[in-house]
């Protein structure tokens, strides 16, 4: 058995995020905001109401692409997850930044997106040196693919050299979460490979068709994603 920590992300209704917890998951991923930036972003309102819903057990991660600090800081005094996942550009927000809203919000964890690009080797990507400007005030890293046209990171499906994964697992003593294009039929190798300590999936779990308004997790791919996970 993996003992690894699972991170179901595109939460969108209470009884989603009480199925993830219930099959075994660990961590809820919510998108939410005021401003509407991503087409599956949640109201404040309906983002507390999953964070209420939830097991207690279950971390809370609450994810924005916003990169105003004052912005984001509105957010959390409404909704505060236990992670605040920055998924935005990287760029947008500086270490110092980072610092700043923990300091606003004692006890936050944060959770730094770091993009890969596809096809493209380590030595002209910018992961590692992301890595190094923000372990300081990261709890977590989120290693995702990030696609050539989009400005956050991550959320494409696509999957990246995994190898690279574990270049920056081994780099820094942050707990990494590995994500891009996982599901059952592959997250237990991606996980020997790369020694992770937490496996994400948002995409390759959702239903093929998903009706706005409501739940897009099929339980199918949830939970064959999970044991596969719990028995790399």
């Amino acid at each position: 058995m993996a003992d690894v920590k699972i991170q179901i992300y595109g939460i969108r209704t209470v009884e989603d995020a009480r199925m993830v917890i219930d099959m075994g998951g660990h961590h809820i991923g919510v998108s939410y905001g005021r401003i509407k930036r991503t087409p599956g972003q949640l109201t404040l309102e309906k983002a507390k109401e999953i964070f209420q819903g939830v097991q207690p057990e279950a971390v809370k991660i609450g994810l924005t692409i916003a990169e105003d600090i004052d912005e984001i800081t509105e957010n959390l005094k409404e909704v505060l997850p236990d992670v605040l996942h920055l998924s935005g550009n990287i760029e947008g927000i500086s270490p110092d930044e980072v610092m700043e809203l923990k300091r606003r919000f004692p006890g936050l964890k944060i959770m730094q997106a770091i993009p890969v690009l596809q096809n493209v080797p380590i030595e002209e990507q910018k992961a590692l040196e992301y890595i190094k400007q923000y372990e300081a005030v990261s709890d977590f890293f989120l290693i995702d693919t990030k696609a050539d046209t989009a400005n956050d990171i991550g959320a494409t499906g696509l999957t990246h050299d995994r190898s690279i994964d574990r270049a920056i697992i081994e780099s820094t003593s942050v707990p990494c979460i590995i994500a891009g294009g996982l599901d059952a039929s592959n997250v237990a190798e991606a996980i020997h490979e790369t020694h992770p300590y937490g496996v994400d999936s948002f995409s390759l779990t959702n239903f093929d068709q998903v009706e706005e308004g409501k739940g897009c997790k099929d339980p199918e791919k949830v939970k064959a994603f999970i044991e596969a996970s719990l028995n790399a």
